[in-house]
């Protein structure tokens, strides 16, 4: 049995195949699917005679079972042979001659006029790194060499000019890149070579969207900061928000979308050497760069501090996608200093406070000209700019035997003071505290008034008999601090730029007895609105009573007036009953009531965050650093999410609330899903191409599948293939008319000869109806 499973291809997939043994599921499915295709056999009778106490047994023959039924070709080509699913699955069909996303010659399967998936040809030779083509030429084993013009590349579903040369032995040109799968076809009867390259990208989950009623499961991908590619959406479970993953995407037309996607693996340990080419060594082993990352973590790694562990994030293949490490600049407000600690080691040592609010005494290495004065003596606890003194702001380095850096960034001053002098305002994101509005070095100072949600202020209260020190991020989270008249307190502020007005960084203030500390936040409802009637208790009276999320808890709320439709609320304000009766800000799904500071608004349509900036409805927005987001499906449950987790989606309502400087504080996206729909196809739009008229510039053409019954305008779009991206980017836009009776025409110039980069790759999309065409590559 074994042999006969070998002698007719069973095994074909398994180059481990041993009969013997119990097989893997995936095993069982590949000798399921061979069968499928296999050839049917009938043997002629076997006949036995007895003479006596001999036993003769004839032998028999085998041959092929015919096919003369309409389900012949349904596997394979018309061989007029009876394949296994051609009489039991009659349904079931194979067609060659496909593509897939990425271009890789591919098969069709389909149950009669569905399809079932189109699935690549087993490639002649795999690569997945760079790769000389000579390398190439006798891996296929071939006797003679393959022109260039014979080689088609394709490299994430586009068709792209092959550089390479000729394919012959011995060539030393490369072809492929780290990191990349490189699939080779080899057409041994046209004598052609067709290469496709499946680049590997990397990027962060933003959001994890559960299946609702009306769409499956998806993901957001975030691909901001060093990760690469262009970014999307996956449908998918499989992972959760904030997982590093890698992914393909294809470029081809009528794909455009992120095509797979796996959890990268991950290497955490101590970075003791990097390249230029972006190979990084960490915990002992050398990791090459993917090709779409070297740039990335190479920029990375020469910020990378030695002394602590970063995490390397690798492709399929074992490349470097991702480096994440703290590549920040930390920062300190020095409490103590001592350049003789007294101890058995005798070194200099320094007790700091850390932006985390903790302290910490530390061996430390300062400058010698930070602690020497003329004419002396050096005093830690007397102001003197440009000198390492008490409450000071420093930035700092660790080197492998814990010996703390540092270099002096902000010296720190008597701040304002006077009755009702607000240095700090909960909420607001301006600071008052300097002098003068001063920041950084007291011997250069920069100034000024800005701060923003991720300004670190580090408060010393030294009012009572024991010093406290809290640390608060952002401007919406530090306290009101108030000078009421009296002695100052030190302040020092540090903005990390070269100019001035922008945010501090690191704000110091001592809170001496001479001043107060207030908060006064305020909630945030989100109230889904419905049209249920009033109820009533003795208690209570007449009120209403909704499902509510407050400050992002699932929760309930009682009003007194309806809510027929979702709202935002803002700073509610209660009655003795505990009925909310109005609100200092508010916006329903059709209407807003704005009034006072921070207030809340409504709109249609959402984009993705580009260059720290959002569009909601028709109006860009800045956000705070630690803006809230969530959404509210169509189910009505509440996700919280980030503001990079929102997509482009003109059908969602937004209701979000803003501070008193327009920034985003709040974002509530209530998903409307459509119903999926087939995409309109091109019509009558059979063609289009770019050409050069008779003066050289770039022209547009259209053709259609016949005369036009009435004059018909096309628009047409031209991009640019940008190599150094490896993106398709919009150089110009307009239209073709083809007049009645027609079956073609050709627009107005649309880019200038002056304007055409020479020698590089245009090409055209010509859109009717929602369909679209696009032509082949042009080369200026």
């Amino acid at each position: 049995v074994i042999k006969q499973a070998v002698g007719i291809g069973l095994d074909d997939g398994n180059d481990n195949f041993v009969g013997s043994q119990a097989v893997t599921r995936e095993e069982a499915a590949l000798y399921a699917f061979n069968m499928l295709q296999a050839t049917m056999v009938e043997y002629d009778q076997q006949n036995t005679i007895v003479v006596g106490d001999i036993t003769i047994n004839t032998t028999s023959s085998r041959k092929d079972v015919s096919n003369t039924t309409d389900t012949d070709g349904n596997i394979g080509s018309r061989d007029r042979k009876m394949q296994f699913a051609e009489r039991y699955f009659g349904d079931l069909s194979e067609h060659d001659g496909d593509s897939d996303a990425f271009e890789r010659p591919s098969t069709t399967w389909k149950l009669k006029s569905k399809t079932i998936g189109t699935y690549a040809d087993e490639a002649d030779a795999t690569y997945t790194s760079e790769v000389k083509v000579g390398e190439i030429y006798s891996d296929l084993g071939l006797s003679d060499g393959i022109s260039k013009q014979d080689v088609t590349l394709y490299v994430d579903g586009l068709k792209t000019t092959y550089s390479a040369g000729d394919v012959v032995r011995g060539s030393r040109q490369n072809v492929g890149d780290d990191g990349a799968l490189l699939d080779v076809y080899y057409d041994e009867d046209a004598d052609t070579l067709t290469l496709v390259q499946v680049n590997t990208y990397v990027g962060k989950i933003a959001a994890a969207r559960k299946a609702t009623s009306t769409r499956d499961a998806y993901v957001t991908l975030d691909v901001s900061d060093s990760f690469t590619g262009p970014g999307g959406t996956y449908d998918t479970d499989d992972f959760s928000k904030d997982d590093i993953v890698y992914y393909t995407y294809s470029y081809k037309t009528g794909e455009k979308c992120v095509e797979s996607m796996g959890l990268a693996e991950k290497v955490t340990g101590t970075m003791s050497t990097y390249t230029t080419e972006g190979s990084v060594t960490v915990a002992g082993t050398k990791y090459n760069a993917n090709v779409k990352s070297a740039n990335n973590i190479y920029n990375l790694a020469t910020t990378v501090d030695r002394s602590k562990d970063v995490t390397v994030y690798l492709d399929p293949y074992g490349y470097a996608l991702y480096v994440d490490a703290d590549t920040s600049v930390e920062y300190a407000v020095v409490l103590n200093y001592t350049a003789k600690a007294g101890d058995f080691n005798d070194t200099a040592k320094a007790e700091l406070l850390f932006t985390d609010g903790t302290r910490k005494t530390v061996e430390v290495d300062v400058p010698s000209d930070l602690t020497s004065v003329s004419p002396g003596p050096y005093n830690f606890n007397t102001d003197t700019d440009g000198k390492l003194t008490k409450y000071d702001i420093v930035s700092y380095t660790v080197d492998s035997d814990d010996v703390y850096s540092l270099n002096l960034v902000a010296d720190a001053a008597d701040g304002k003071a006077g009755a009702n002098v607000e240095l700090v305002t909960n909420g607001r994101n301006t600071i008052n505290a300097a002098v003068d509005n001063k920041a950084n070095l007291g011997t250069s100072p920069k100034y000024t008034t800005a701060a923003d949600g991720k300004t670190i202020f580090l408060v010393a209260d030294t009012s009572g008999s024991k010093t406290v020190y809290t640390v608060y991020e952002g401007f919406a989270n530090v306290p009101t601090i108030k000078h009421n008249g009296g002695t100052p307190g030190k302040v020092a502020v540090f903005m990390d730029s070269t100019g001035n007005g922008s945010p501090a960084t690191v704000v110091f203030i001592e809170k001496n007895a001479s001043m107060t500390m207030a908060s006064d936040n305020q909630d945030i409802i989100y109230i889904k609105g419905n049209g249920a009637g009033q109820s009533y208790t003795s208690d209570l009276g007449y009120y209403y009573e909704y499902d509510a999320f407050i400050n992002g808890q699932e929760s309930t709320v009682k009003t007194s007036a309806a809510y027929s439709k979702d709202a935002l609320v803002y700073g509610p304000i209660y009655n003795e009953k505990g009925i909310m009766t109005g609100a200092q800000s508010q916006a329903l799904k059709d209407s807003n009531s704005n009034n006072g500071l921070g207030g809340v608004s409504n709109t249609a349509g959402t984009d993705s965050v580009t260059n720290d900036v959002i569009k909601l409805g028709n109006t860009h927005f800045a956000y705070t650093s630690d803006v809230e987001v969530y959404f509210v499906d169509v189910d009505g449950k509440l996700e919280a999410s980030t503001i990079t987790g929102i997509a482009a989606d003109q059908n969602d309502q937004v209701f979000y609330k803003t501070n008193d400087k327009g920034l985003l504080t709040d974002v509530y996206v209530k998903v409307v899903d459509e119903t999926e729909t087939v995409t309109p196809g091109a019509g009558v739009l059979s063609a289009t191409a770019l050409a050069k008229d008779s003066s050289g510039d770039l022209v547009a053409s259209v053709t259609l599948t016949g005369p036009a019954a009435g004059a018909m305008t096309f628009n047409v779009t031209v991009e640019r293939y940008m190599e150094a991206t490896n993106i398709w980017q919009t150089a110009a836009t307009g239209t073709v008319t083809v007049a009645t009776g027609n079956s073609a025409g050709q627009s107005a110039a649309l880019i200038a000869n002056g304007s055409l980069m020479d020698g590089a790759l245009y090409r055209v999309t010509a859109t009717y109806n929602g369909g679209s065409v696009t032509s082949g590559n042009f080369t200026a």
